[in-house]
């Protein structure tokens, strides 16, 4: 086989279910609605459409719902290893009980990063830690941030590169100010400290 699909079978088949003990009952993949309706895009890369969302289900060893992106670190354009995989990124995002909202927030997340590397926002960065991303999830959720992981691993190995693990939480209107004011670190610090965790809880109050 190829690299990509070497490496493709190693984070799905290896990586993931060594991390997050299963990828439940398959991918849920991107598709044309998404870009369409959501970003006005008609024309995309079919390649776009093999990005995709795992939902991990509770473990002996965890109580929570991992949701985790895989694709992202395809390395499409590339037959050698290189020290990133393809974006060197996947996102994971954890809740207390099973939340198919948490699948459409890092569908949507994918497809945004996806029309960044294709230049559709300019010179805009790919997403990354530290990130504040406006995103109403009711009732208390104002915008998503992007945090380095605590409780799971910052990274992992494939063939083809490193992949850093890049976790998405919710935060409150007054945490958004807060973190505008003093920074996304310091903010998750206070928030790990308050939650013991970075689930995302649509119903808690603020930190702050």
């Amino acid at each position: 086989m190829s690299l990509l699909e070497d490496s493709w079978e190693q984070r799905e088949e290896q990586v993931y279910p060594e991390l997050f003990g299963g990828t439940g009952e398959g991918i849920y993949p991107l598709d044309g609605s998404l870009f369409k309706n959501q970003f006005g895009i008609d024309d995309i890369d079919p390649r776009w459409l093999h990005f995709g969302v795992f939902k991990c289900a509770p473990t002996s060893d965890r109580k929570t719902w991992v949701y985790v992106t895989s694709g992202m670190s395809n390395t499409w354009e590339s037959d050698t290893p290189q020290e990133y995989s393809g974006f060197g990124t996947e996102f994971i995002l954890e809740t207390e009980v099973e939340s198919d909202w948490a699948i459409n927030i890092l569908r949507s997340l994918v497809a945004f990063n996806l029309l960044v590397s294709v230049g559709h926002y300019g010179e805009k960065p790919l997403v990354d830690y530290g990130d504040l991303i406006p995103m109403k999830i009711e009732p208390n959720i104002s915008t998503l941030m992007v945090v380095k992981p605590i409780q799971y691993s910052e990274y992992f190995n494939l063939e083809s590169g490193r992949v850093d693990i890049l976790q998405i939480t919710g935060i409150t209107a007054q945490e958004h100010e807060y973190a505008k004011a003093n920074s996304s670190e310091a903010l998750a610090l206070k928030l790990f400290e308050s939650e013991g965790s970075f689930a995302f809880k649509p119903e808690r109050f603020s930190v702050i």
